[in-house]
């Protein structure tokens, strides 16, 4: 792979080199904001799956594949029989650790970059960019797993509390949540840096906390700024982008309300939200737009008042769509705030149960427990968030999904700026 060494007229061009996981949910939030880097001069070399590169080149960067033991890998933790656990995800994590850190090793000896930009969850390509010695930042689409006893711990769907006991009790979780991590990850972890000549990390987190900038894109209703987190964390607001498609024309023959139903892009157990929710929203008036995600749509079956694909523009049928019924992932979920449509959330896992309450707490939608999801049950959630249609318009207001692609562009410059004015990383 050999790649031209551009030249700005009169100025510097900063060459960007981005490495992503395997997983569409973890590329999509930074593209807006390599689109907006591109505009402002900069070079884009993205490294992702191979059946994204021909959007990534449309978008003016260059592109190229994951290499197959990484564009083939499962992400997340899913154990394939039904099961999710720490060890599952930890052991992702490990596994791919090695292919991402001799590939972006190699591809950084080649495009010389001067920044490098990783996802959360590639952390293999943490620590090529940590050994690069480059600037380097990363990128998260959802709850920062960054260790805080301000607030409840990422993953237990637990209100976040003000009083004594809501501090003791965060806390206390957060300390039992780390030695829960440190012993399914640092060990393995810490063994397969040193073939590395990378230093032992104290903590699972400290991998993120080596960046010399973290940008979440996430904030409120969802996400506020914990007072623990260090001081290269950058909360600069959910991004909305999504590839442009051309108009479907059978969304764009309902005529009915819509209710959007979405399940995971990444594999979990919640087909039974999908086949629940066609069931439910029958004579309901509103006309059922399934989304199956990581699930195969031909195993659903569509009746009179639904339609069901693997997936759809969000931008098109949110135009239209009356309430959104889903797992609780961070991005519909996002999408569906900042535009004030109510939501019923029933989460199956990862961070969902989190996303669920705080949506439930803040007025904008029902949580519904799977183990009580029946087609009454999940009428009933419908009905009682439609009547938060008042609400969820009210806490649009505070979601800072606008200019976020901007906000964090400005922050990769700083960061350039900063190494290229001083030879240090701010």
């Amino acid at each position: 792979m050999e790649f031209p060494i551009l030249f700005g007229k009169g100025r510097v061009v900063s060459r960007i080199l981005v490495m992503t996981s395997p997983a569409r949910g973890l590329l999509y939030p930074v593209v807006e904001t390599l689109a907006t880097l591109r505009r402002r001069g900069a070079t884009i070399h993205v490294i992702t799956l191979a059946d994204e590169l021909v959007r990534m080149e449309d978008l003016g960067f260059t592109a190229s594949a994951l290499p197959p033991e990484l564009n083939d890998a499962r992400p997340g933790d899913w154990k394939g029989d039904g099961r999710r656990s720490v060890g599952a995800l930890t052991d992702g994590l490990i596994d791919r650790a090695e292919a991402e850190f001799r590939h972006l090793t190699s591809v950084i000896s080649t495009y010389r970059p001067d920044m490098v930009l990783t996802d959360v969850s590639a952390t293999g390509a943490q620590c090529a960019a940590e050994a690069s010695g480059l600037p380097w930042a990363i990128w998260c689409p959802t709850f920062l797993p960054l260790f805080s006893t301000d607030g409840p711990p990422i993953g237990l769907g637990l209100r976040p509390g003000t009083g004594r006991a809501a501090q003791v009790r965060d806390a206390t979780l957060a300390h039992a949540s780390r030695a829960i991590w440190e012993l399914a990850f640092k060990k393995k972890f810490n063994r397969w840096r040193r073939t590395h000549d990378l230093p032992a990390v104290r903590h699972c987190d400290e991998n993120l906390r080596r960046a010399p900038l973290i940008l979440s894109f996430c904030g409120p209703p969802l996400e506020n700024r914990h007072t623990d987190w260090p001081d290269t964390v950058e909360l600069v607001g959910p991004s909305s982008w999504a590839p442009p498609t051309e108009p479907d024309p059978v969304i764009a023959a309902i005529t009915e309300p819509i209710a959007l139903v979405t399940c995971s892009t990444e594999l979990q157990a919640d087909a039974e939200l999908a086949r629940t929710a066609l069931t439910a929203l029958e004579g309901t008036g509103l006309h059922a737009v399934v989304t199956t995600g990581a699930l195969d749509p031909d195993a659903f079956s569509a009746t009179a008042t639904s339609t069901v694909t693997r997936f759809v523009p969000h931008e098109q049928v949110l135009a239209t769509t009356s309430v959104v019924i889903t797992h609780g992932g961070m991005g519909i979920t996002q999408k569906a705030l900042a535009r004030g449509i109510p939501l019923v959330i029933v989460p199956f896992g990862r961070d969902q149960r989190d996303v669920a309450v705080r949506v439930h707490d803040g007025g904008s939608g029902v949580r519904l427990d799977p183990g009580d999801l029946t087609p009454e049950t999940l009428r009933a959630a419908v009905t009682t968030a439609l009547g938060r249609t008042e609400d969820a318009e009210r806490v649009a207001s505070l979601v800072p999904a606008d200019g976020s692609a901007d906000r964090a562009a400005d922050h990769i410059e700083r960061i350039l700026a900063a190494r290229r004015s001083t030879g240090v990383i701010a």
